[in-house]
């Protein structure tokens, strides 16, 4: 089945014509032609959805149909087309955000993709809206999350990638039905002055935050692929995040995006005026251009670091199959063991392994304890914990420091778990609940952080398990004052090899800007490495050979402490996210009580 879309591309003042086969589009054959394609492809989007409105106005006398339409090029796309049309675009505006996230991280779409969402969904009523939004948000999170198709249990990561990102889809979705249902016509009928403008592009952007705020906490919260995770490349953005967290790499980015829309929609409506659209863009310009110069200023004024540790990290790359069968514990244990000779060949002050690697017996644990205390070197390692009482027993996702002195107490029990991956939603209530997890139970979560000292009593450390450094705000909650370094235990063995990796990465990223200090990932699997505390990747495993799957080890000396001091995220926490969320509340409760006197007072105000 093949067919075709025409676009008008207002850059080059031509039609873009979109081929496809089988419904996929054969675009490119070298990545920066694909991304030169999908942008011009994403603009087009944008513009026929904006301007289509003036082509499928009924003329008025003395006007021709021809000079409604965009410049002088006759109508391509009429009132029903438009409406149909819809559909594919809102499908198209998600599929754009999740190419914005790696892989295969195309960031300029993450630009495009709000403003374009609300151009798809602007003029639309009630359930057809929010049916437009959704969808758009479903496919964004089908696509970016659809590493979890890669875990060796068939049903349970088919049923729990469907549970999750039918989840996940509700916030971004909820966001566009809002500040869509806040464009009652067509954007080629609005008329709004440029204050109105402005105020809207903000409360846009906080909304947005306010809703990314609320999927990091209820329901345990899934704070995976926030908006402002795609730029995590963008060293000198991404320093704001010191100041707001993440969310305000997000607020920036929907701003600008909304502010770009009604650019566009100046364009549209002031032919003759070259300059009509700069006021739209001109404060979100200003503000990026403070923030990247800000930005570029700390970056540049980080001071040499004060002290340095030599760390060891072990990847065995085990296949989660043999995780999860029984029987092979001592198999995984003996390679762990083998490349942790290796590792200590090295001289590391701390050695590393990943969360789950293998299961520890009483009767091996002697073996474990032996080459730590023959070597001097400290351990940091992932194991299952179990706590036996009367009623129930309980499993705990832990992370045990053991010295050459013997275990530091308390170890860390993982404080937050992840949706359908180690709790079950509304388990006993809805029992049907486990058939959509792999696991078929749930672990139970610890209930504080716990921080680790080196035996040289200098250095302290704090650990985070699996995805746990996604968090903004439990990430905070984990560093201290005496806090020296993050380090995260994950097994990303799960998703085989695939983008999850990388978006794993990419959320550390930030809490290593946020809190301002350096993180250590060890992973099964995927991206071992560490970041410095401006949110650099310094070092990673496979980073010569290209391979960050294969077993192994690596070592490197980490810069540690807080070069810059607590940063403000730190200190005081989400207060631009909490400050967004009221924001976007009482705007939105004042209209709607604006929306009830009008009802009650025929249209009329006052």
């Amino acid at each position: 089945m093949a067919f075709q879309l025409w676009l008008f591309c207002p850059s080059t003042n031509s039609t873009l014509i979109f081929s496809a086969d089988a419904g996929l589009a054969t675009v490119a054959k070298s990545r920066a032609t694909a991304i030169h394609f999908l942008g011009v492809f994403a603009l087009g989007i944008v513009w026929r959805t904006v301007t289509a409105g003036g082509a499928i106005r009924k003329p008025k006398a003395g006007r021709s149909t021809q000079h409604l339409s965009s410049g002088n090029l006759p109508p391509l796309i009429g009132a029903k087309q438009l409406s149909q049309a819809r559909w594919p675009l809102a499908v198209l505006v998600g599929l754009a955000m999740a190419l914005a996230f790696p892989e295969p991280r195309w960031v300029g779409f993450a630009w495009l993709a709000p403003g374009a969402w609300l151009a798809v969904v602007a003029g639309e009523r009630r359930w057809r809206l929010f049916g437009l939004a959704f969808v758009a948000a479903l496919v964004f999170r089908l696509v970016s999350l659809r590493f979890l198709l890669n875990m060796p249990h068939m049903a349970g990561a088919i049923a729990g990638w469907l549970a999750l990102s039918l989840y996940s889809a509700l916030y971004p979705a909820a966001w566009a039905w809002l500040c869509g249902g806040s464009l009652r016509d067509s954007l080629a009928k609005l008329q709004w002055p440029w204050f109105r403008r402005l105020g809207f592009g903000l409360f846009a952007a906080a909304t947005w935050v306010a809703f990314e705020m609320l999927q990091a906490r209820l329901l345990g919260g899934y704070p995976w692929n926030f908006l402002g995770v795609s730029q995590f490349e963008n060293f000198a953005l991404i320093q704001i995040a010191s100041v707001t967290g993440v969310y305000g790499v997000s607020f920036l980015v929907v701003w600008a995006s909304v502010s770009l829309l009604f650019a566009v929609l100046q364009i549209r409506r002031s032919p003759a005026n070259p300059w009509s659209w700069t006021a739209d863009v001109a404060l979100p310009l200003l503000a990026l251009g403070l923030v990247f110069g800000w930005g570029f200023f700390r970056v540049a004024k980080v001071p040499p670091p004060a002290n340095k540790l030599a760390v060891a990290l072990v990847q065995p790359s085990i296949p989660q199959q043999l995780i999860w069968q029984s029987g092979t514990g001592d198999e995984r244990l003996a390679k762990v063991l083998e490349l942790s000779r290796l590792a200590l060949a090295t001289k590391p002050d701390l050695l590393v392994w990943p969360e789950a690697c293998a299961p520890i017996s009483a009767e091996r644990w002697p073996e474990v304890f032996d080459m730590v205390k023959s070597s001097g070197v400290t351990l940091l390692f992932g194991a299952d914990d179990v706590e036996r009482g009367a009623d129930e027993v309980r499993y705990f996702n832990s992370a045990v420091f053991l010295t050459p002195d013997g275990p530091q107490l308390p170890s860390y029990r993982k404080r937050r778990l992840v949706m359908f991956g180690e709790y079950i939603p509304f388990e006993k209530a809805l029992p049907f609940m486990k058939y959509l997890s792999p696991i078929g139970g749930s672990f139970s979560a610890g209930t504080e952080p716990v921080q680790f000292t080196l035996p040289d009593g200098e250095h302290t450390i704090a650990p985070l398990i699996c995805f746990e450094d996604s968090f903004p705000h439990g990430g905070r909650e984990h560093v201290s004052p005496e806090t020296d370094l993050l380090v995260n235990l994950t097994n990303d063995g799960w998703f085989g090899t695939g983008p999850e990796q990388w978006q794993h990465a990419a959320n550390a990223v930030f809490r290593a800007v946020e809190n301002g200090v350096p993180l250590v990932r060890c992973a099964n699997n995927g991206l071992t490495c560490w970041i410095g505390p401006l949110g650099q990747v310094r070092q990673f495993y496979g980073q010569e050979s290209g391979d960050i799957y294969g077993a192994g080890f690596v070592s490197f000396e980490v810069r540690l402490g807080q070069p810059l001091g607590r940063t403000v995220y730190n200190r005081y926490g989400d207060v631009f996210g909490w400050a967004c969320f009221g924001l976007a509340l009482g705007v939105t409760g004042v209209r709607r009580v604006r929306a009830k006197r009008r009802l009650h007072t025929g249209g009329r105000i006052g």
